[in-house]
């Protein structure tokens, strides 16, 4: 049985990010959706795109986190499900989203996120969900693909990716 990492990028306003990460006001409900985290990335600038800004507001950051435990990847639409299920609780006072969840799934050679949109790159997997690799690992180093939006093509979350991949490893061989 083939098993992955479940991962989120998460993109908040600067408002929500504190220096813990255990006082970000929305931990509880991801937790209550996802499990705990496994592993808590830096925050970026998220300033690529200004596609958030009319719903979200400006100085958005992002991050990657890792849950604990392992999934299986065919289930990542149940997971996409949910995470649009949590954004859409978290409202601000205009109705619109207080944060963007991306979440995906990392095995050993690649990150794939899940999405309701389709797209040239991606592949559809049923139940209303396309998927887009958007990193692959080669050689020590995850690459974006030629599709990936801006941020993944720089990937400031490198670090992070290689931490999680790591105790990835190692949950696969239980070692964890």
């Amino acid at each position: 049985m083939h098993l992955a990492k479940l991962i989120a990028f998460i993109i908040a306003p600067q408002n929500l990010i504190r220096e813990s990460t255990e006082e970000c006001p929305y931990n509880s409900a991801i937790f209550d959706k996802f499990g705990t985290f496994e592993h808590k990335g830096e925050f970026f600038p998220f300033c690529k795109t200004d596609y958030y800004k009319t719903e979200m507001g400006e100085n958005l950051y992002r991050n990657v986190v890792s849950f604990e435990g392992l999934v299986k990847p065919e289930n990542i639409g149940e997971y996409k499900n949910k995470a649009i299920e949590l954004e859409n609780s978290l409202k601000n006072e205009h109705g619109g989203r207080i944060l963007n969840i991306d979440i995906g799934y990392m095995d050993t050679d690649k990150i794939v996120l899940p999405s309701t949109k389709r797209g040239p790159f991606k592949l559809y997997a049923g139940g209303g969900m396309w998927l887009d690799m958007i990193l692959t690992y080669a050689k020590g180093d995850f690459k974006p693909t030629e599709w990936a939006f801006a941020d993944f093509k720089e990937n400031p979350y490198k670090r992070d990716l290689l931490l999680i991949r790591e105790k990835y490893k190692r949950a696969l061989h239980g070692k964890t």
